[in-house]
């Protein structure tokens, strides 16, 4: 699986008319990804189903807006799995999390060195 589209990105890009946001967006992505997914695992771990639910949702969609898919995809699956307020099945998927989180920093930290002039 492709661990970042960039078509999301520049979609976005063309969407604000602006480079530079997308970039500061990015970089701010970059910054809470660790928060966002210790506070999936920890509302899992706790069972807090509401709070994990809360966590899945704010990792997924701000994954979708820069094109991290493979942790759209996962907190895909933890959220079909808290919706059905299964937290065992959610577990599964979790634990493929933070090595998904990395893999996306990695790729988006590429992608925007590499765009650099573009800023």
């Amino acid at each position: 699986m492709t661990h970042l589209d960039t078509a999301s990105l520049e979609r976005l890009a063309r969407d604000v008319s602006s480079w530079p946001f997308v970039v500061t967006f990015a970089e701010k992505y970059q910054q809470l990804l660790p928060d966002r997914v210790r506070r999936v695992i920890a509302a899992i771990t706790e069972g807090d189903l509401d709070q994990a639910l809360d966590a899945a949702l704010s990792l997924r969609v701000s994954s979708a807006f820069v094109g991290a898919l493979e942790l759209v995809d996962l907190a895909h699956r933890l959220e079909t799995h808290l919706r059905l307020g299964d937290l065992a099945a959610a577990r599964l998927p979790l634990g493929l999390v933070p090595e998904a989180a990395q893999r996306a920093e990695q790729a988006l930290a590429t992608y925007l060195s590499g765009r650099a002039d573009d800023a």
